[in-house]
């Protein structure tokens, strides 16, 4: 009985969590969809935008949210086949035959590793293409509406207000208009700070002109002044104008620099990762909102492994169980998990908390809760 009649029982449980799985996907999708139309076909009908651009935002919606809904779905599909099976005494019966559950279980724990790896994929590719199509679509509806509706847009990839820290090169940017497209920045402010925080230099322009080169980005400051500062004192050194100042010292990136003028949520894996490698992956202040949301991508996949441990133990109990009395527990795991990630991203996002801390402290805080429960059931 050792090989074979195993083999038929993965194949068996296979085949009953993919089809729990498989109505789970597609309720939470169908629930997705009529909640962003809800939300957001009026907001294109108001832009006059065409149904082909609200399909595609929908279906780009649906891309964008995989990284939700395949973790839930998960939750519930492996609670409800293992307590169907519980129910139906076929966990006890396996058990009578010598298969442990360590055994019994294999197939749902290859299954969230496959689902993890997915996981990790779509982050790193689809999800990112999706929310970049996503932005871009609305963008191109509203500049569609306002020049129809004989309006002033602002261009595309131009902000107001720009306020960008570079932790790592102790930079602060105030830019009171930048522009990617034509290379130009206004009224540009740059602070200069040494390692203990005090301000040694400031570049204070009219505008400036950016470009990038084979070295990086190369900028150059036109009509202002140059004051330096003695960091001891505080004094003021020297504060000489100039018509025109190129320093190869700076060399930040002005496209990182327009994603601090967006919401962190709307930035893509690669957005936010070019954010945090040049601000810094554990910063203070305004850009910790935009290492909270890197972390909280990259410890997402974890999540598939963590929900295989709650299951096991909260769905194979002594007795027989109705299995939507496990589902219906299920929702309520998750409404727990999901506060406690609100709740440490908050702390994250304000540098009350490292952002790596905060983005791993949920999984780590379930996985320390479920895996001594697993050991028992094993």
């Amino acid at each position: 009985m050792s090989f074979k009649p195993v083999r038929l029982l993965d194949r068996y449980i296979l085949a009953e969590w993919s089809k729990v799985f498989a109505l789970a996907m597609l309720g939470f999708v169908g629930l997705m969809l009529l909640s962003d139309g809800y939300n957001r076909i009026p907001e294109f009908l108001a832009l006059d935008a065409s149904v082909g651009t609200i399909v595609a935002y929908l279906l780009l919606g649906v891309v964008r949210n995989l990284s939700l809904l395949i973790p839930i779905s998960l939750l519930i599909s492996v609670i409800f086949v293992l307590a169907t099976m519980n129910r139906n005494q076929e966990i006890a019966a396996a058990r009578a035959a010598g298969i442990g559950m360590g055994r019994l279980t294999a197939p749902l724990w290859a299954v969230g590793g496959l689902l993890a790896g997915l996981l990790a994929l779509l982050n790193a590719v689809l999800v990112p293409d999706a929310l970049e199509a996503m932005n871009a679509l609305q963008e191109e509806a509203q500049f569609a509406a306002l020049k129809a509706r004989g309006g002033v847009a602002i261009p595309k990839g131009q902000a107001t207000s720009v306020s960008f820290e570079n932790s790592k090169a102790r930079r602060l940017w105030l830019i009171s208009n930048l522009g990617l497209s034509a290379g130009q920045a206004f009224e540009v402010i740059v602070h200069s700070f040494d390692a203990d925080g005090r301000e040694v230099r400031r570049v204070s322009a009219r505008f400036a002109e950016f470009r990038k080169t084979s070295l990086g980005w190369r900028w150059t400051f036109r009509e202002g002044r140059e004051l330096r500062f003695d960091p001891a004192t505080g004094s003021l050194m020297a504060q000489p104008r100039f018509q025109e100042l190129t320093t190869s010292g700076f060399d930040d990136d002005p496209e990182v620099m327009f994603y601090s003028t967006k919401d962190p949520a709307k930035l893509s894996l690669r957005e936010v990762s070019r954010f945090v490698d040049q601000a810094g992956f554990n910063p203070g202040g305004p850009n910790a909102a935009y290492a909270m949301r890197y972390h909280a991508i990259l410890s997402a996949p974890a999540i598939c492994l963590v929900v295989i441990a709650v299951a096991i133990p909260f769905a194979v109990r002594p007795g027989r169980i109705n299995p939507m009395v496990g589902v219906a527990k299920t929702f309520g795991l998750f409404l727990a998990f999901y506060f406690l990630t609100s709740f440490c991203a908050a702390f994250g996002e304000s540098g009350a908390l490292p952002p790596m801390v905060a983005a791993w402290i949920p999984a780590t805080l379930v996985a320390c809760w479920a895996f001594p429960k697993l050991k028992s059931v094993n």
